[in-house]
């Protein structure tokens, strides 16, 4: 019984092998990808355990670059009336001395492909079918091993996608699939693993284990993805400052609290989906200095994804808009939020009790108004979504997701989120965090759920 499946994954130059990869281990920074020939000069595998007895390996070999040449060769190496089968010629072949020499590249290719149990061709389908692969796919496919063609960068407009199809039906391959590295359609990773099952009957069990692992972790990293929203969600819903009506310096330094916790659960998120943080911050996210170019406390950017905004919210650099706070009906005076980039961008709230004193003395409880916490959301999820779907050999800019979550988009919190507000011990931009208690976890947990 087969325990472990060994793919190498094969063709010419510059056509995507190393990329397909990235994209079925989720790892950006498997392999060297670059525009140049021959980036990769050697064998690299990588493992993938399905479970504890059962694995699959996959191969990124060298591209394929001299195989007019190779082709030739070969043949030369076997007299005519010499009957070699093509596993027979490609030994001979790897025997002789320019396997060591001019074609070093290519017998690396070869032994490899003889050594796995079937091989994933990978074509650009941007490339005109030219000669040197009808002989580059008639040396691969005399390895006598199952072959899936993989049609890669299909989303481009100029392709010979007909074309290419009819050369390997000439050669007697026909298990093709098309699968974009960059852009891969959301069934891409089941159409793959289904059609090698096919083709290799002895490893349909491990491959349809995979196929459920690929799906449970897939849900298990959404549900951690929900999570990270929700807990930077609870820690900016219970954020607030005592601080008194002209302190211009305590709204600036809530802000730039709020925008690092922001930035925290990015780098997270990127995390948990293994992007590479920092390159993703300075070179793919829309961000600037590590931050959205939008930035959060942004009226143009809330308008503009018709964010309502709510009373205590102050619009434009205003300095004097002033709120009555009233406690059982008695007027205790007016406070004045200071505005900064957006205004004040937080609110004041009505309590009682201890907090009398200090609206008395003149200090002002300030925490960050329902709209820029909703906008907050907004933007994560977005980031998440964007990321449940990104290919990790795609090193174009992140596109985030168009959202139609009208409940948050209102600018209203939920009532789950909202109990945060009684609770500034849940925040752990607040001093003295609780980060075990119960209350809290529940309601990370129900803001987690209403994002799912």
């Amino acid at each position: 019984m087969l325990t472990t499946l060994k793919l190498a994954v094969v063709g010419h130059a510059n056509v995507g092998k190393t990329s397909l990869l990235r994209t079925l281990i989720r790892n950006s920074n498997f392999g060297d990808v670059s525009d140049k020939p021959g980036t990769t000069r050697h064998v690299e595998s990588i493992t993938l355990p399905v479970d504890s007895q059962n694995t699959i390996i996959f191969y990124d070999t060298p591209g394929l670059e001299d195989s007019l040449a190779l082709y030739d060769y070969i043949h030369q190496l076997t007299p005519a009336n010499n009957k070699l089968d093509g596993i027979d010629k490609l030994t001979f072949f790897l025997k002789s001395p320019e396997a060591e020499n001019s074609f070093d590249q290519e017998a690396k290719v070869i032994r490899q492909l003889l050594k796995s149990d079937a091989a994933i061709y990978v074509i650009d389908v941007r490339e005109p079918v030219l000669d040197k692969y009808h002989d580059e796919l008639a040396i691969l496919a005399s390895g006598a091993k199952p072959i899936l063609a993989v049609l890669n960068f299909t989303a481009s407009k100029q392709q010979n996608e007909n074309k290419w199809k009819k050369l390997l039906s000439r050669v007697g391959i026909h298990a093709i699939i098309r699968f974009d590295a960059i852009v891969p359609p959301i069934d891409g990773e089941e159409r793959l693993y289904k059609s090698l099952s096919l083709l290799i009957e002895p490893a349909k069990l491990i491959l349809d284990q995979w196929l459920n692992k690929i799906t449970q972790m897939r849900e298990t990293r959404n549900k951690k993805a929900n999570l990270i929203i929700a807990k930077a969600l609870v820690d900016v819903t219970a954020f607030y400052k005592m601080a008194k009506s002209d302190d211009k310096q305590a709204i600036i330094d809530m802000q730039n609290q709020v925008r690092t916790r922001e930035q925290l659960a990015i780098n997270e998120l990127l995390k948990l989906y293994q992007f590479n943080s920092a390159l993703e911050n300075e070179e793919c996210l829309p961000l600037l200095k590590g931050r959205y170019n939008a930035d959060l406390f942004n009226i143009d950017a809330l308008t503009t994804i018709g964010m309502h905004l709510t009373k205590g919210f102050v619009s434009g650099a205003t300095i004097g808009a002033s709120i009555d706070l009233v406690t059982g009906g008695i007027t205790l005076g007016s406070a004045t939020l200071i505005g900064g980039a957006v205004g004040s961008l937080v609110q004041t709230a009505k309590h009682y009790g201890s907090r009398m004193r200090h609206q008395l003395s003149g200090y002002y409880k300030l925490s960050v108004d329902d709209v820029i916490i909703c906008y907050l959301s907004l933007r994560l999820v977005s980031l998440k979504e964007s990321l449940n779907h990104r290919s990790h050999a795609n090193t174009c800019p992140i596109k985030l997701s168009k959202l139609e979550t009208e409940e948050w988009k209102k600018g209203v919190l939920p009532k789950s989120l909202k109990v945060a507000r009684r609770y500034s011990h849940w925040s752990t931009l607040n001093k003295g965090t609780k980060r075990n208690d119960k209350k809290r976890e529940s309601t990370i947990e129900n803001v987690a759920e209403q994002l799912f």
